[in-house]
C-alpha cells in the first residue's frame, strides 16, 4: 500500500527505509505545501501517513484514503483536536523514557548539589562552603512523586530507585506499577505531596489534566521541594508557579512545556526566581528510533495485523 512520509527529516526516514531494505511504496515531503503538489491521483492512493502532528493536520483533508497515521511524536494533540478521525492514530512510547530520565536526574541532581549557586559563586570569585551557611544535599532517602506513570513515568522511577529514591506514582485507575513504592489516585494527592522532595509531572493534556498545578496543589508541597514539569504546559497554572516560586512557598521549578510555545519575551517566567526553563528539549526525537517503531507498525499494518500504540481518540493518550 502506497504510503507518505511527511517530516522535516524526510530524506533521513528514507535512508533508514533502503539501510532496512524496506519494500514499500511512498511519497515524501518535508512540508504541508509540498504534499499540496501532489497529484489527485497520488493523494487517493495515500493509506498510511508517518508525520509530525504540526505537518500531518495540514494535510489531513487531502487524504482521502487514510487509514493509518504514525505520529513522530509522543505528543499528538494537534490531531487530537482535529475533526477527522476515520483512521488509526498511532504516536511513540518507549523510546522517550529514557531521555526524560536524563533530564529529570540531572535538575535533581543540579538542585541537590547546588550547581546553579555554584556557579553565581565562580562569577563572583566566591568560595562557597559548611563556614558560608552552604550545603549540598544527596538523592539517597529522598522521596519523588511522579504524576502518571506511563511508561516514561516509569522509566524516570526505575532511574531514580536506582539511586536511592523512594517513588511514589499517582495514576488515573489504581494498580499495581513495580517501578513505584508506592501507588495512589488523585484522592491520595494530597498525603503525597507532604512527603515529596521532588514533584515530577509527566501527565498527558486531557480535560482532566489541566490546570492541576494550582495554588491549592502548590500550597501543599513541601517548602523544600522542587516542582519538574515534563509532561504538558496545560497542567500549570501559570500564575500559580510564579505566585510560590516568589514567595518561597516551594524551592524551585524546572519547566520545559508551557501552554504556548514559545515563551513570548514579556511572560513572566523568564524573570521568576528559582525557576528553570529548557525549550521542549527534554525528549528530543531521533529518527533511528522512531523508525523503529514506525518499521513495526507498517509490517503490522501490511499484514492486518494489531497496530502498537494506538491513541484513544476518547480518551486523549
Amino acid at each position: 500500500m502506497n504510503g507518505l512520509i511527511l517530516s522535516k527529516d524526510a530524506h533521513i526516514y528514507l535512508s533508514l527505509s533502503r539501510a532496512q531494505q524496506a519494500n514499500f511504496s511512498a511519497h515524501h515531503a518535508s512540508t504541508g505545501a509540498q504534499v499540496l503538489q501532489m497529484s489527485q491521483e497520488d493523494l487517493a492512493q495515500v493509506h498510511w501517513l508517518l508525520a509530525e502532528p504540526s505537518l500531518a493536520v495540514e494535510v489531513l483533508d487531502l487524504l482521502p484514503n487514510l487509514r493509518w497515521l504514525q505520529s513522530t511524536w509522543a505528543g499528538v494533540e494537534k490531531l487530537l483536536a482535529y475533526p477527522r478521525r476515520d483512521y488509526v492514530l498511532t504516536n511513540i512510547r518507549g523510546v522517550f523514557a529514557p531521555l526524560i530520565s536524563e533530564y529529570v536526574l540531572a535538575h535533581v541532581l543540579a538542585h541537590e548539589r547546588q550547581l546553579y549557586a555554584h556557579h553565581e559563586a565562580q562569577k563572583n570569585r566566591v568560595w562557597l562552603n559548611h563556614a558560608t551557611g552552604f550545603h549540598v544535599g544527596t538523592l539517597r532517602g529522598k522521596t519523588m512523586l511522579i504524576l502518571g506513570v506511563g511508561s516514561i513515568g516509569a522509566g524516570v522511577a526505575r532511574t531514580m530507585r536506582c539511586l536511592g529514591v523512594r517513588v511514589l506514582g499517582v495514576v488515573s485507575q489504581m494498580r499495581h506499577i513495580p517501578e513505584c513504592d508506592a501507588v495512589g489516585t488523585m484522592g491520595d494527592l494530597s498525603e503525597f505531596l507532604l512527603q515529596a522532595d521532588y514533584v515530577v509531572n509527566t501527565l498527558p493534556n486531557t480535560p482532566d489534566t489541566q490546570n492541576i498545578i494550582n495554588a491549592t496543589f502548590l500550597e501543599s508541597m513541601k517548602p523544600t521541594a522542587l516542582f519538574i514539569n515534563v509532561g504538558r504546559g496545560q497542567a500549570v497554572v501559570e500564575d500559580d508557579l510564579v505566585h510560590a516560586l516568589k514567595n518561597k512557598q516551594i524551592a524551585a521549578a524546572v519547566l520545559d512545556v508551557y501552554r504556548t510555545e514559545p515563551l513570548s519575551p514579556e511572560h513572566a517566567f523568564w524573570n521568576t526566581p528559582n525557576l528553570v526553563l529548557t525549550s521542549h528539549t527534554a525528549a528530543p526525537s531521533f529518527p533511528a528510533d522512531i523508525f523503529k517503531i514506525f518499521w513495526d507498525n507498517y509490517q503490522r499494518f501490511n499484514t492486518q495485523q494489531s497496530l502498537s500504540h494506538v491513541v484513544d481518540f476518547s480518551k486523549g493518550y
